[in-house]
């Protein structure tokens, strides 16, 4: 299995089982991805294959590939790093093309090589954009045959935020005439919400399907066999497995296993005794097998880990499995019952119609009331711990963005690009980011974000009013690349129109540059004059993130450290500048919110670090 980004760090643990294993079960998930990547007129595109940790989901994969034909398919199989935060849409698209490179090519290096030059000979092309560029290339060298690439852990999509992406590039596909992009078919693997990655339903979609694998069958014959060997009722005793897991295939398998390996029954009335001897010791109790613990603990993360912003939405699915949880015999729901969608991703509970109850006695058991509790305190704290500060809401928020001539130059840092070119990604998450962010009691940051550039020495009275995050796009192409860098004029009109129109509420004059200003010090008395204007130093904040290799970024910092000891109009220190490199900070709210709280200790740490004299 290839590693799209390296070596897994859970490698080792709830693996796929190889092909043709004997204790391998077959469901109806089996024929229908066959069927599905068997389909010819019209080829179909993609698979999504979701449901709750460790159902089968990666043997499914693995079985199902070694059972097409090799003289028809070429089959991929990949993982996505689940120790990788982020990843860019650049790098996943690339690596992505890589891989498809090395299998299908005898001689990859030649074919490495030029995708290589065509990916930076078109850096102001989208990486997903690109993807379907080289893929028609690819897809020459390969005859008639088909490639079917399988992509496990795909929930990563979301923690990389590039879901959205990927859901255009399989409507692009999907609209394609070009004949070679019908040999390629997609198989996507993971535990994630359907409605958070499948495209939009929609006629020029229909070849992509979802399939959501199920429990093992209570007839599994090859199992059965195994059992005959430990008690002379195996159908009994195969039932009392059943009762004890609900079919749920790992904790199945898991105690089918050490029910042939531990138990001789002797008498068919010590069964149940002797099973629930069982579940007890290695399931039940503290230091139960390692298997069982990251199995608990893969469920576990669903709440805890990542999606800070669908935190509501797990409390919502916690409170309802603890009703479900004390009110054993069932739970009626409806679609519009909170937190449903994530309970049921978890496999902590089943539907059957309208009840939802627990999955099974051995979740009954371990995930109880108490592990309810330490969750909700779990989820809850991660809730505070990324929650911004109240101060952070009900402000006028400006972007400002260098249109100076040195825009158009190339930094390793903005992957080969331009920076006029690399700059309207990043601002989009930014501005997503700003338009979204709401606290406990509703309240947000802005509805709308003013925009403009500056760069000759006048005002720069073209703005546009952001709501929506696609607009930076058409921003950039509207304006282009001018000539030198005047950020005073265009900052201190729009400084007069907030100080004009704030009516109590607090600002952000957020400036993305990628060097020095050419009225620096006319900038320095603009900030100071600002202060003096100010009742406190929470009621402004002018934000400037840097750019590209140009940047100096010492005059910043020291400005970040208020060295010039600007005042407030009653005469207390007044620190409202707040400065951070683009490719070092993690997350635009943290950097708003920085200085709100602690200015001192809100310098960016890298900056500590390469300039240990500016903190002596």
């Amino acid at each position: 299995m290839e590693k799209l980004t390296g070596q897994s760090e859970q490698s080792t643990k709830g693996r796929a089982l190889p092909p043709n294993d004997p204790t391998y079960i077959y469901r109806k998930a089996d024929k229908q991805l066959l069927q599905f990547l068997q389909a010819d007129n019209p080829p179909n595109l993609a698979c999504y294959i979701l449901a709750s940790p460790q159902m089968g989901k990666s043997s499914l994969m693995v079985n199902t590939a070694s059972r097409l034909p090799k003289n028809r398919y070429i089959c991929i199989v990949i993982e996505l790093k689940t120790s990788v935060s982020t990843l860019s849409a650049n790098l996943f698209y690339l690596n992505l093309l890589k891989i498809i490179s090395k299998r299908i090519a005898k001689n990859s290096n030649k074919l490495l090589q030029e995708l290589n030059t065509f990916w930076q000979d078109n850096l102001d092309i989208a990486p997903s954009q690109k993807f379907t560029i080289f893929l028609q290339k690819v897809l020459t060298i390969i005859g008639d045959k088909k490639i079917i690439i399988f992509i496990d852990e795909i929930q990563q999509l979301l923690d990389w935020k590039l879901q959205e992406s990927f859901k255009n590039l399989l409507n692009t596909l999907a609209l394609s005439s070009e004949a070679h992009q019908q040999q390629l078919t997609f198989v996507l693997l993971g535990t994630a919400n359907p409605a958070y990655l499948l495209p939009e339903a929609s006629k020029d979609i229909s070849r992509v399907s979802l399939i959501q694998p199920r429990n093992l069958p209570e007839n599994c014959p090859q199992l059965l066999a195994g059992l005959k060997k430990v008690s002379q009722h195996p159908a009994n005793l195969w039932q009392e497995i059943l009762f004890w897991t609900g079919g749920q295939p790992f904790l199945t398998m898991s105690l089918w296993d050490l029910v042939t390996k531990r138990l001789k029954v002797q008498n068919n009335s010590e069964l149940k005794t002797q099973i629930e001897q069982l579940v007890n010791s290695e399931f039940l109790q503290s230091g139960s097998q390692a298997e069982l613990q990251y199995h608990r603990q893969s469920i576990e993360n669903l709440f805890i880990r990542n999606d800070t912003d669908k935190i509501d939405s797990k409390i919502y699915a916690l409170n309802l499995y603890e009703k479900i949880l004390l009110n054993v015999p069932g739970w009626e729901v409806s679609d519009r019952t909170l937190g449903k969608d994530n309970l049921l991703l978890s496999g902590l509970v089943v539907k059957y119609d309208k009840i939802i109850k627990v999955a099974n006695p051995i979740y009954q058991q371990i995930f109880n009331k108490k592990w309810i509790e330490q969750t909700k305190q779990l989820v809850i704290q991660r809730r505070c711990d990324h929650m911004a500060s109240p101060k952070i809401f009900d402000r006028d928020v400006f972007l400002l963005i260098d249109q100076s001539g040195s825009m158009v130059r190339k930094d390793q840092s903005t992957g080969g690009k331009i920076r006029w070119k690399f700059l309207p990604e990043p601002l989009e998450g930014h501005v997503y980011r700003i338009l979204n962010e709401t606290s406990l009691d509703g309240h947000k940051i802005c509805e709308e974000i003013v925009t403009t550039c500056f760069s000759p020495n006048r005002v720069n009275k073209k703005t546009a009013y952001i709501t929506n995050p696609s607009q930076i796009e058409t921003f950039f192409i509207e304006n282009q690349p001018a000539t030198s860098t005047y950020l005073v004029p265009t900052l201190d009109h729009l400084l007069s129109q907030w100080f004009a129109t704030r009516n109590q509420r607090g600002g952000f004059f957020i400036i993305y540059t990628d060097g020095q200003i050419d009225d620096r010090d006319e900038f320095v008395k603009l900030i100071e004059s600002t202060c003096r204007k100010l009742n406190n130093q929470d009621e402004l904040k002018i934000v400037i993130i840097g750019i590209g290799s140009d940047i100096d970024p010492k005059f910043y910092i020291q400005l970040d450290q208020n060295t010039r000891a600007f005042k407030d109009a009653k005469g207390l220190e007044c620190n409202i500048i707040v400065f951070d490199l683009l490719n070092e900070m993690e997350d635009i709210i943290d950097l708003l919110d920085r200085q709100l709280e602690d200015p001192e200790a809100g310098m960016p740490t890298w900056a500590k670090e390469q300039y240990p004299e500016l903190f002596a």
